[in-house]
């Protein structure tokens, strides 16, 4: 490919980017319209409610003819019907003018074509130019090809855990419902006298408590899975083998309503905690994609520099 055919290549590339930035500006022009002539429509809608209600033979109309000043009443909503009505047509012009322009600028983007494909494929051709002569620029070329590569793997890992942290994520949030409603049978049951039935439907919510601690304890294994994937350290204190034993034999052996009521409390406090942990790991998570991100576009940028300072 010939120095000309890059040349256009990259100077539609950068058309193309200053032209999406204006139709961004367009499209947001176009909602604040839209949203403008709905409000005009609506004013219309009210004031043409109210000339038909003054029009109509109505308790209304009586009166105003009673009073004398009916005309005059009618008079003024059909001024303001008139005055919403031009206020109408003003803002369908201002929102046709707006979407004439968004489609000027998106007719504009699209005559240009896959401009992307054409600079990758000019880039393509210079590199192999390069490679082919040998230089120290191919091997930098390879070398970040490498790093490329490895920067591709870690956000696959990275994707891979944080979908495990959010799975465990909501599963905790679905026990500590499930367990605040065990808690408010167990005050009852405890402090209100609240007999057999009370006393069933306590046990009852601890039951499902216990079950959705067992969903919570499946997704936290998961979850140290795709850690170790990644070599995550335990991040803010998060051990999960702890939360597990916590949780397995947390409702184990409870008998008298005390003790219901205080295990119920230390598992309310243990997955508050937990929670506040995954907080954190899920804030370390974002960071490290982050950072992933950060030097893969600075790879990016490099490796365009090379082949175009050659």
């Amino acid at each position: 490919m010939s120095e000309t055919e890059l040349h256009d290549a990259a100077r539609d590339r950068a058309r193309r980017d200053q032209l999406a930035s204006h139709a961004d500006a367009a499209r947001g022009l176009v909602e604040q319209r839209e949203r403008e002539l709905a409000e005009m429509q609506q004013k219309l809608r009210i004031e043409t409610a109210d000339v038909r209600r003054l029009e109509r033979f109505s308790p209304a109309q009586v009166w105003g003819l009673l009073r004398g000043d009916i005309d005059d009443k009618l008079s003024v909503e059909r001024a303001e019907q008139s005055a919403a009505e031009h206020a109408v047509d003003g803002a369908t012009q201002r929102l046709d003018y707006a979407r004439a322009d968004l489609a000027r600028i998106e007719g504009e983007i699209a005559a240009l074509g896959d401009v992307d494909t054409a600079y990758a494929a000019a880039l393509g051709d210079r590199e192999q130019l390069l490679r082919d002569a040998g230089t120290d620029a191919a091997a930098e070329l390879t070398r970040l090809d490498a790093e490329a590569g490895e920067l591709a793997a870690q956000v696959r890992e990275i994707s891979e855990a944080t979908a495990a942290l959010h799975e465990a994520q909501a599963a905790l949030a679905a026990a500590q419902s499930a367990l605040d409603s065990a808690g408010g049978w167990s005050t009852y049951d405890t402090f209100f006298g609240g007999g057999m039935v009370a006393d069933w439907m306590k046990h009852d919510r601890i039951g499902a408590s216990t079950r959705a601690f067992t969903v919570v304890n499946r997704a936290l294994e998961s979850l140290a899975t795709e850690l170790a994937d990644i070599d995550a350290p335990p991040v803010q204190g998060v051990r999960i083998s702890e939360s597990l034993a916590v949780f397995d034999v947390l409702f184990d052996n409870v008998f008298s309503d005390w003790a219901v009521r205080e295990r119920i409390a230390q598992a309310r406090a243990a997955a508050s905690d937990l929670g506040l942990r995954l907080d954190g790991l899920d804030a370390y998570l974002a960071e490290r994609e982050t950072a992933v991100a950060v030097r893969t576009a600075d790879l990016i940028t490099r490796r365009e520099q090379l082949i175009l300072e050659r």
